[in-house]
């Protein structure tokens, strides 16, 4: 019960020893051993003294047993005449075998504890996924990749790792386009008649929009074009990988989710 947090105003120690309900911080001093077996009718006495007890709440609790038959089967008998809802544990295990049957149940709480935990990290990384972005992708690997085993998204953490290496490395072929497009074009364009038709080109279907000013500005500045319709190659590329990294980011909350 502690290990599930119980409250502790809640738990009850029973002791046939002067048939007492003792509570769970109460502190009992000497605690004497019955030498014998209660009568059947001590154990009743006894049953009703807990069920006027267990009246005393209000609502009325559900109740958890965790005691032998002695205690129980008369309880139990109450209970159901009364309508009390109750929960016997490790019923019918011999007491030589109850700390076996307590250890498996504590072990189940404590999985179910976990499994709790890990739900509440997931949920928390997929509430750090906002924007998608590469940055963010590379916050998120460095910060989660070595508990994504736990979470179950192992090979989408691999795969973002993988697409940020790529990403990477297009990032730095695309920055060394526009360096040689920028040297090349002080050399050709000193007079920057072509730095104004390459300003408004974001794709090469841009560039190629327009035909013939492209044919003429190609034949008077051949590097340059090739320079640049280069770094447009390149820069694509860079968006592509980025467009497949916030692809790869959505899955990974939404398997996150489930």
């Amino acid at each position: 019960m502690i290990e599930r947090d119980f409250p502790r105003e809640d738990i009850f120690f029973l002791s046939q020893h002067g048939q007492r309900i003792i509570g769970y911080d109460e502190i009992v001093t000497p605690y004497p051993i019955q030498k014998y077996h209660p009568r059947k009718e001590s154990s009743r006495q006894f049953a009703e003294k807990i069920l006027a007890h267990v009246f005393s709440f209000s609502p009325l609790p559900f109740v958890e047993l965790h005691c032998g038959k002695t205690v129980a089967d008369p309880l139990i008998e109450l209970f159901n005449q009364h309508g009390i809802e109750y929960r016997m544990y490790a019923d019918g295990v011999p007491l030589g075998a109850k700390p076996s049957a307590y250890g498996r149940l504590i072990e189940e709480v404590q999985n179910i504890r976990k499994l709790k935990e890990i739900q509440r990290e997931k949920w928390h990384v997929t509430a750090c996924i906002q924007h998608r972005t590469p940055q963010e992708a590379s916050r998120l690997v460095t910060d989660y990749a070595d508990r994504a085993q736990l979470y179950g998204v192992e090979g989408l953490f691999r795969e973002l790792k993988d697409l940020l290496g790529s990403y990477n490395q297009k990032q730095k072929d695309e920055k060394k386009a526009m360096k040689e497009l920028e040297t090349v074009l002080k050399l050709e364009d000193a007079e920057e008649e072509l730095v104004g038709f390459l300003y408004a080109k974001k794709t090469v279907s841009d560039l190629l929009a327009n035909l013939t000013e492209y044919e003429r500005l190609k034949a008077k500045f051949g590097k340059s074009i090739a320079k640049f319709t280069l770094y447009l190659l390149k820069r694509d590329f860079s968006l592509q990988t980025e467009n497949r990294i916030s692809e790869t980011m959505l899955r990974m909350q939404i398997a996150l989710l489930k």
